[in-house]
């Protein structure tokens, strides 16, 4: 079975991943790897911006397939069974993820205060300073990654605006809908 896993920044798209991996013996892939190892191969930071405008640049230049391509011969290569795939980011990659692996789409979200607070926590190169800034950069990303629609496509909703107990709830909840893990 495969897992895609979409949502906004900061909203705990990890988590939610990171709640299959642990619960139910699924592997983790992270989108946004690719990107970080196409960063780090230039020698250029990896940056919300640079990853950002990167993704662009490569869909421009390769499909907007191109991405999705390299996490299946991923997938393929490792021989994996059951994935899940954190950090989905555009409508196109939600679509070609349930058209091409017949994956279950989670969106994640969680109220915007609670973003900004997890971002400067987590303190990634490149993450808002305040949150004007975090509310520029989000928008930035509802637009470009058109996240709207990536919220209409996905399968399960999860607020991850409470505490982590109560995120845990609506994920076992998801898992048994599945039919998946040690609900």
């Amino acid at each position: 079975m495969i897992i895609g896993v979409s949502g906004t920044i900061g909203s705990g798209k990890d988590t939610v991943a990171n709640f299959f991996v642990k619960n139910c013996k699924f592997k983790k892939v992270t989108m946004s790897d690719f990107l970080r190892r196409i960063e780090r191969n230039r020698k250029t930071k990896p940056t919300r911006d640079n990853l950002r405008k990167l993704q662009n640049e490569i869909r421009k230049k390769y499909g907007e397939e191109i991405l999705m391509d390299m996490l299946l011969t991923e997938i393929v290569e490792r021989n994996f069974k059951n994935v899940v795939i954190a950090g989905l980011r555009t409508s196109m990659d939600l679509k070609l993820t349930k058209q091409k692996l017949k994956a279950k789409i989670i969106f994640a979200d969680a109220k915007p205060d609670v973003r900004f607070t997890r971002l400067r926590k987590r303190g990634r190169q490149g993450d808002p300073k305040n949150f004007n800034e975090f509310l520029h950069q989000d928008s930035l990303e509802m637009a470009t990654f058109k996240l709207n629609r990536a919220k209409k496509i996905a399968d399960f909703r999860v607020d991850n605006s409470k505490d982590p107990k109560t995120t845990e709830k609506q994920l076992k909840k998801i898992a048994k809908r599945l039919k998946i893990g040690k609900n």
